[in-house]
């Protein structure tokens, strides 16, 4: 039987969602259901979201229960991984089933997905399904290709973000009443594929009214104004933050992710409501981390270490499948193949994902290696573009005055992952490498230990990226994003 949600018995929350209970009813009083008995499909990307910051993973208490209540009823994987530490490239390997070292998104200027690459959106509606996206993260978004194959895209634009009001204000973007109306709208007999972006707990982080997760007695807004909290990317290495400015900077952080947390919990029952007769999938998931002081860092640049490329994944809704915890190391790379299989198309066979296992027994095949890349290109403003208080080269130099060659942050870099081991290659500095099994943050460096497996790992990763072309014999000659993609990347933080 399909492992399926009580939540939507549940009195109370019919109580705390009336407008929910409004877009069932609506939907339910729609033309009759739809005979395909294929699952409809949602996948939400919780953005900048680390695994640890997931209650379902132990490390802390109440910040999910939306996440958690999924995992609880279906498949929690304890161990999957992003393959690049920025939203850019993982979205890329999300919607294509490649790796950055096969799509090249986020090196040598491409910044867009490449129009002849086909994403899993386009499969889907090209086999019947209704396609939609909505997206709170303007680099997820048209401009970079990322609505390919969708029918319906909506994405936050840059003046978007610009028009929150203060430390504390929201998006002038309903996500959710966005997804009630495609929901209420849609065509009953076509399942549909649902694609989120929720970007709540992505840098700058906000002072909202309620949060339980900052410091007992902190007053945020003395210390950290929206100017300062804009300018947290820059303060790494010397300048990090004392202790206590970094746990009040995680504490925002928490806040964020609950906030997204109970937008992804209210998406959910909606699309529960909205599924036809084949049921409904769900998969939550995040394209990359974030850094809190770990190896000298903030934020989500300059590293390929544990925080930024361990990530939540729960999947949700698979018939026959019992719940579980799944140990497997897998990559985001793995949902495309997961999504095309569960709708039942054929995945193509040169896809670098292969299907999620859905039984803690499942292992995963011999010799599978999780490969992540970052490339510290710089970035030029394309020419002719005047733009007032920007500057012709827009690298990123500036937030990394404060490091030295012992923080490791300058150069491309790339991790690969043979469970327990990863290696991180550095271009300009030795590879480290680490056994996760008992030293998951990264603290105790094997290199010299271990000097068998580096060597295996350092020998993997060098044929890869040699394979790719993508870092090795990389310059520090500037690339040229187009104006609309420099813009968006400057109002995220990317750039300054």
């Amino acid at each position: 039987m399909p492992v399926t949600s009580n939540r939507r018995n549940d009195g109370a929350w019919i109580r705390r969602h009336p407008l929910a209970v409004a877009v069932a009813a609506t939907i339910l009083a729609c033309s009759g259901e739809s005979g395909d008995l294929r699952p409809s499909i949602v996948l939400v990307v919780i953005d900048t979201l680390r695994a640890d910051a997931v209650s379902a993973y132990g490390a802390v208490e109440g910040t999910t229960p939306e996440f958690d209540a999924l995992a609880a009823e279906g498949l929690l994987y304890r161990r999957a991984f992003a393959p690049s530490p920025w939203t850019l490239p993982s979205h890329a390997s999300l919607f294509s089933g490649l790796g950055v070292d096969r799509h090249g998104v986020g090196f040598g200027g491409q910044m867009g997905l490449p129009s002849e690459l086909t994403t899993i959106a386009e499969r889907l509606r090209d086999a019947g399904y209704a396609t939609a996206g909505f997206s709170e993260n303007p680099l997820v978004s048209a401009p970079f290709g990322m609505d390919q194959g969708f029918e319906r895209f909506v994405a936050v634009t840059v003046d978007d973000l610009r028009k929150r009001s203060g430390n504390s204000g929201e998006l002038q973007f309903d996500i959710v009443e966005k997804i009630t109306a495609f929901a209420s709208q849609r065509d009953r007999s076509r399942p549909y594929f649902l694609f989120v972006n929720l970007l709540d707990p992505h840098q700058p982080y906000r002072d909202r009214e309620i949060n339980r997760f900052l410091p007992s007695g902190v007053s945020v807004g003395k210390a950290w104004t929206p100017s300062r909290l804009e300018q947290t990317a820059d303060l790494i290495c010397d300048r990090l933050p004392s202790s206590v400015d970094l746990e009040i900077l995680h504490g925002l952080y928490l806040g964020g992710i609950a906030a997204a947390d109970a937008k992804l919990g209210r998406i959910v029952e909606i699309a529960e409501e909205a599924s036809s007769a084949g049921g409904l999938v769900v998969v939550a998931t995040s394209d990359h981390g974030e850094h809190f002081g770990e190896h000298r860092l903030l934020d989500h640049e300059f590293s390929v270490r544990a925080p930024v490329l361990e990530i939540p994944l729960a999947v949700h809704g698979l018939p026959d499948t019992e719940p579980g915890r799944i140990d497997t190391p897998v990559d985001l790379a793995d949902i495309a193949a997961s999504i095309l299989r569960w709708a039942g198309i054929g995945a193509p066979p040169d896809l670098a994902g292969r299907p999620l296992p859905t039984r803690p027994s499942e292992t995963a095949p011999t010799g599978a290696d999780l490969l992540a890349l970052y490339s510290d290109e710089p970035l030029r403003t394309p020419e002719k573009w005047d733009r007032p208080g920007l500057k012709p080269e827009m690298d990123r130099n500036a937030k990394r005055e404060g490091c030295g060659p012992e923080d490791r942050v300058f150069g491309p870099m790339a991790a690969i992952t043979r469970w327990p081991f990863k290696l991180i290659w550095f271009q300009r500095y030795p590879a480290e490498l680490y056994d996760l099994s008992w030293d998951p943050m990264e603290r105790s460096d094997l290199a010299l230990i271990q000097p068998d497996v580096r060597a295996s790992l350092l020998e993997a990763v060098r044929r890869l990226i040699d394979e790719s072309g993508l870092t090795h014999g990389a310059t520090d000659e500037a690339a040229t994003p187009s104006a609309e993609e420099l813009e968006v990347l400057q109002g995220l933080g990317y750039v300054e």
